[in-house]
């Protein structure tokens, strides 16, 4: 073989060979959660809403503990939140507190058969989709009387509801005081995940230094690996610094990392990055006529302050942990206490960092969804390549999958797609009518797709009756005099806000559509709450659609 043929042989195998490893990889799916404290339903919404796509559950402050050892549901339980959080697929885990109280943590676990009854009722009447133990500050001696909380609170609660434990981090292997009142090895069996509150290192009281070195955070996680499968664990990382005053007797006071920026940008601060502890650090001057107000209203008097803190260099570093160990996941107290920033590559982080070009990436949430549910993948030198071109092989094998069609036959191949990668997933598309071919039975399997053809396809498996005004003018290089066969199909994707144009008005449908922008539109399509009007079995008069 001629030199320059075998270069050519082997790049179009390795094309072929990436353009599969989109499609058939599959990435594991992490729990996201945060804690919801000290708002109201409405802040909570905001909150969230401030995250992106990156979380998969919330933590509310809905429940405590009367004196009586009875359940107190706090004034925060609401109804409208749960909705609106099941609405965009999150789930809503409300924590049981006893705020560091520990003869109301007594209380509860003495009257433990009762109380778990009682909250197990609760949490299915607010059809929450599960609870969160997090009840502290008890001892070695009520470890016993705790596990057996546990235990009966899993037998009363419904299947289909998760059990969750905090407990305390352990580096040390400490099985007296608050570490030992939590049986790890037990507690992991009857729960379905352990939370490990992997911060406070250092806290109130104590000496200066980090809240969670990093450490600190993966000791604790590989002496919980000793007792607990890494499938059940979540890590905990702080959203919040302490500051101990510079002169006074004690220190070690909690400050959110958004209070922390804030006072950065406006006052006298001298900003560091300490590398043994992998983390944050800071000087603090404040004057007395320096409106230094943070969390809960309290104002830091004049003096000079030394700060511990998380940044985006940090956080990454612990979610990093995540995938380096296969845990659960990672969640963050509390949700609000951190710049918003930090959500624009949160996913990314959490997941390892499985691609290397997605960084600060506008479709960054939407790559890492799809990704996570098996969906899309990238190549093997970790590239997505988000404004990489999408084919029609490409774009056959997305509506195969997504349609849940895979496990089909397919009918007979076209001319040039024997032997392709995706010939089995054209030949399904092409049985159901997803796509038809070019003349001389020719499919032309690596040619781009462009934004109308997608949005005709698009158009054309969902369930979507014709219930908008097709004569409005939307963008406006769309019209049914320039597009007629896709004008319907781009109004009607467009109004269900799965399809979006650009800032200057128009669609640009005959521009090819990106990666990025095939994987938006993806996930938009499984938001969709209309459903699909195709699956195996259920096919409703497919009509090939024509390619330009």
């Amino acid at each position: 073989m001629r030199p320059e043929k075998r270069f050519a042989f082997i790049v179009l195998l390795m094309a072929g060979l990436f353009s599969q490893l989109f499609f058939e990889n599959k990435a594991c799916a992490y729990e996201s959660l945060s804690y919801l404290y000290g708002g109201n339903t409405a802040t909570y919404i905001n909150s969230v809403a401030a995250t992106g796509a990156n979380l998969t559950t919330v933590c509310p402050d809905y429940f405590e503990i009367n004196s009586s050892g009875t359940l107190r549901v706090t004034s925060k339980a609401d109804a409208l939140f749960v909705n609106s959080m099941h609405a965009k697929g999150i789930k809503v885990i409300p924590y049981l507190s006893n705020n560091w109280d520990r003869t109301l943590g007594r209380a509860a676990v003495t009257n433990r058969a009762a109380f778990a009854v009682e909250l197990a009722a609760k949490v299915k009447e607010l059809e929450c989709d599960g609870v969160n133990i997090d009840i502290q500050n008890l001892t070695e001696a009520d470890r016993n009387s705790f596990t057996d909380f546990v235990r009966l609170l899993r037998a009363a609660l419904p299947g289909n509801k998760s059990l969750w434990v905090c407990v305390a981090a352990n580096p040390w292997g400490i099985n007296t005081g608050w570490q030992g009142s939590y049986d790890y090895k037990t507690l992991g069996e009857s729960s379905d995940s352990i939370f490990i509150m992997a911060y406070d290192e250092h806290y109130t009281g104590g000496s200066p230094g980090a809240v969670a070195s990093l450490s600190f955070v993966e000791e604790s996680i590989t002496y919980a690996l000793k007792y607990v499968p890494p499938a059940k664990i979540i890590i905990g990382i702080p959203f919040y610094g302490r500051y101990w005053k510079q002169g006074a007797a004690t220190g070690g006071y909690g400050i959110t990392i958004a209070d922390v920026e804030r006072l950065a940008a406006s006052l006298q601060f001298s900003a560091g990055y300490d590398n043994t502890a992998q983390c944050a650090r800071g000087t603090l001057v404040v004057k007395d006529t320096d409106n230094a107000y943070i969390w809960g209203s309290s104002r830091l008097s004049a003096g000079t302050y030394d700060i511990w803190y998380e940044n985006e260099a940090s956080i990454e570093k612990k979610l990093l942990l995540v995938s380096k160990y296969k845990l659960a996941g990672a969640g963050s107290w509390a949700l609000g206490q951190e710049p918003q920033r930090f959500w624009k590559n949160y996913g990314l982080w959490l997941f390892g960092r499985p691609f290397s070009d997605i960084e600060n990436n506008w479709a960054q949430s939407y790559i890492l969804k799809l990704t996570q549910e098996g969906i899309i993948s990238g190549f093997p030198d970790k590239r997505f390549a988000p404004e990489g071109k999408l084919t029609r092989s490409q774009a056959a094998a997305i509506f195969v999958k997504i349609l849940g069609l895979q496990n089909e036959t397919g009918s007979k191949p076209f001319a040039d797609t024997a032997g392709h990668w995706a010939q089995k997933q054209i030949a399904i598309a092409r049985q159901y009518g997803i796509f038809a071919g070019y003349e001389n039975n020719m499919f032309h399997p690596d040619k781009n797709i462009t934004r109308e053809e997608f949005a005709v396809i698009c158009d054309k498996i969902l369930f979507s009756p014709d219930t908008v005004n097709f004569a409005q003018k939307v963008y406006s290089d769309v019209s049914p005099e320039t597009n007629s066969w896709s004008n319907k199909s781009i109004i009607m994707l467009s109004m269900n806000n799965i399809l979006s144009g650009y800032p200057d008005g128009t669609f640009r449908p005959r521009n090819t559509i990106s990666r990025a922008e095939a994987v938006r539109v993806t996930a938009a399509l499984l938001d969709y709450p209309g459903g699909f009007s195709m699956s195996p079995g259920k096919i409703q008069n497919p009509a090939s659609i024509e390619p330009r």
